[in-house]
C-alpha cells in the first residue's frame, strides 16, 4: 500500500512540475508586462515554480493514493453493521 502511493507519489512529482511550467508559459503568453523590456522576473519563473511545485505535487497525489488505498482497504458497511453481534 505504501510502495503504491510512494510510486503515484514519483508520477506527481513528475506531472506536478510539468503542470506549472504550462500554466507559466500561458501566464507570460497572455500577460502584457513579459516580453521586451522585462527584468527577467518572468523568465525566471520557469525556473522557480516547478521547483516549488514539485514536492507539494508529490505530498498531494502520495495521501490521495494512500487515502485511497485505505478506503479500498476497510471492512464493507454490512461488516461494521453486524460487528460484534452474534450470528
Amino acid at each position: 500500500m505504501l510502495w503504491r502511493a510512494f510510486k503515484t507519489g514519483l508520477l506527481g512529482l513528475v506531472i506536478g512540475p510539468m503542470l506549472a511550467v504550462l500554466i507559466v508559459i500561458a501566464a507570460m503568453i497572455f500577460d502584457p508586462k513579459c516580453g521586451v523590456g522585462d527584468s527577467g522576473g518572468c523568465a525566471m519563473s520557469l525556473v522557480t515554480v516547478p521547483v516549488a511545485a514539485a514536492l507539494p505535487s508529490f505530498a498531494v497525489f502520495f495521501l490521495a493514493s494512500l487515502a485511497t488505498s485505505l478506503w479500498r482497504a476497510r471492512p464493507t458497511i454490512r461488516q461494521l453493521r453486524n460487528w460484534g453481534r452474534e450470528d
